[in-house]
């Protein structure tokens, strides 16, 4: 019996409503109070919810959607350098406003992982006959450790729906070739301005790990990719067009308007994935021996950023699987992109157990002429190379922080498993009871930490009471705890105000002087400095030259108000 169209729909709807099931489960703690408790940890989720906020407001009340002085007054912000989600902010504008920004903020995380899962799922599902193990496949993608690890705060890299959906296009456009290359060319063209929208580092890193693919796609199967040429570029050239016409203007306004930054936003060998990373879980993991996460503690970069534990189970695994469907060509393109990401997620130079080496990555690629009987040893030690050279070099793409390629491993080997799954549909039920088991083992390694953290957000009635309209509408009020990247429970409070008023303070990236050129937080002031030693408790009475110093500070701010909140 042959399933139709409407099967078909029922089939990726009720995946959808898993993925989702199992987001709300994993984020249950704080959706017991989705108002007032956000999932994950205190900063990143507030700064979130303001970024949220923002793009509403602008549009009503005459305001640039990609610039405000609402926080670090006068001077402000230029959005586009910070992870402002333009997208889907405007999309929750609506639960923003009925139900608060701390629910709208948790419909994003959650959204974020169950449509992450599903894209994928839709993606794998083009390679495999089975959905059952396209549905796995998209588990590992949508659950991995990237995604879990993220969720903690950084909604830009998990609401990672996007990039599936792209690759879902370059495959039409590459490989099926069913529709016309202007249908298809404004599509990639369209979801690409999507995705710059809701994060540009996923864009960039979307990019890149599509043009590597590309590139062993041209190697393994030359004869194949010639054929389709001539489409694809068409098809590719309209895209172009069509992401140039639509980003021009947010764009241009990162690189030419106010308060733009200049040189890298992070550290260039910082956030990677250290050697042992691979096979050591961090805390992060419901399976993680003290003795390993003590180990994990050794890596560079932080907890949240070391994202590539694999485990040495699917591993194994992956290794079989490559192995034994080497013959199939999506596993072939599939496992060695896998192994070119988790190198390129190495860095700069070779980490092991938190130690910095001397020794560029790319000299792993050198093994690969030596399986040159195997595999396309020389294309893989340029394309390490290349790709190494591209994200230590080159503007733009040396803001990607290496470990955050790592997502893109998940999601190849999430096509790994699905593959080898849909081909045991055929075999002995001893091997497939095998398959199965050795599936739910290697999983349930990466099975995150229970329950999953969530914060609390206490706003002070003042703020969330008419008592907010005595602080004149647009005028600049100091509130204290003063706002920064420790300190970043004042933006919500301004959030729950209504955005009535302005702020010099704020936790978002600004310019500051070369050789850094950037700097995440207001400028150092007294004001702060004071302030931060109250709520440290270890304040002492203010000199004349500190006073003198604070109220020149709040006459340059135009301060017109002061109110101190709770100070813990």
């Amino acid at each position: 019996m042959i399933a139709g169209p409407g099967a078909a729909r029922a089939v990726k709807a009720g995946a959808l409503v898993i993925y989702t099931g199992l987001a709300v489960a994993l984020f249950s703690g704080a959706w017991v109070a989705p108002t007032t408790s956000s999932l994950g940890l205190a900063g990143d989720a507030q700064e979130i919810m303001w970024f949220l906020r923002w793009p509403s407001f602008a549009l009503t009340h005459g305001q640039n959607p990609l610039f405000t002085n609402y926080i670090d007054y006068p001077a402000g912000v230029n959005l586009m350098w910070n992870t402002t989600a333009l997208l889907p902010a405007l999309a929750l504008a609506p639960i923003g406003h009925l139900a608060g920004f701390v629910l709208a903020y948790n419909v994003l995380m959650t959204a974020g992982v169950a449509l992450s899962a599903w894209t994928a799922f839709l993606l794998i599902r083009r390679f495999v006959s089975s959905s059952l193990a396209a549905g796995v496949g998209g588990l590992l993608y949508g659950f991995s450790p990237f995604m879990t690890a993220h969720s903690l705060g950084h909604s830009q890299l998990t609401v990672a729906f996007m990039p599936p959906v792209l690759l879902i296009v370059l495959d039409e456009i590459v490989r099926v070739q069913r529709r016309r290359p202007l249908v298809s060319g404004l599509l990639l063209g369209v979801a690409a301005a999507a995705q710059l929208l809701i994060g540009e580092e996923l864009l960039a890193m979307t990019a890149v790990v599509g043009l590597l693919l590309l590139c062993l796609a041209a190697g393994l199967y030359p004869g194949e990719v010639r054929a389709r040429l001539g489409h694809a570029w068409r098809a590719l050239a309209c895209a172009a067009i069509a992401f140039t016409v639509l980003v021009a203007v947010p764009v241009g306004f990162q690189f030419f308007g106010p308060q733009r930054l200049a040189g890298r936003v992070h550290a260039p060998n910082l956030y990677v994935s250290d050697a042992l990373s691979f096979l050591v879980p961090t805390r992060l993991f419901l399976v993680a021996p003290s003795p390993a996460t003590a180990f994990a503690d050794k890596f560079t970069g932080n907890t949240v950023e070391t994202t590539s534990y694999v485990g040495i189970l699917l591993l194994a695994l992956l290794a079989f699987i490559s192995i034994r469907m080497w013959h199939r060509q999506e596993v072939r393109l599939a496992a060695l992109g896998a192994v070119l990401v988790a190198i390129l997620s190495m860095g700069v130079t070779i980490h092991v157990a938190g130690k910095v080496s001397s020794m560029p990555v790319f000299v792993l690629g050198l093994i690969f002429p030596l399986l040159q009987r195997y595999l396309p040893g020389r294309l893989m030690l340029y394309l390490t190379f290349g790709g190494w050279l591209a994200l230590s070099r080159l503007p733009i793409l040396n803001n990607i922080l290496p470990s955050r390629l790592m997502i893109f491993f998940y999601l190849l080997a999430g096509l790994l498993i699905a593959a080898w799954l849909s081909d045991m549909k055929t075999s002995p039920a001893g091997e497939r009871r095998f398959g199965l088991l050795a599936v739910v083992a290697a999983l349930l390694m990466l099975v995150p930490a229970l329950p999953f953290p969530s914060t609390p957000n206490t706003v002070p009635r003042f703020f969330a009471s008419s008592s907010v309209q005595r602080i004149p509408a647009g005028s600049v009020a100091l509130v204290i705890p003063y706002s920064s990247a420790a300190e970043v429970r004042a933006m919500l409070w301004q959030v729950q105000a209504g955005m009535n008023f302005r702020m010099p303070e704020g936790y978002a990236f600004i310019p500051d002087a070369l050789p850094r050129g950037w700097r995440l937080g207001p400028p150092p002031s007294a004001t702060q400095m004071v302030t931060l030693a109250i709520g440290e408790g270890r304040a002492s009475p203010l000199t004349d030259e500190t006073r003198l110093q604070i109220l020149g500070e709040w006459k340059a701010w135009d301060v017109r108000t002061v109110v101190v909140g709770p100070m813990a």
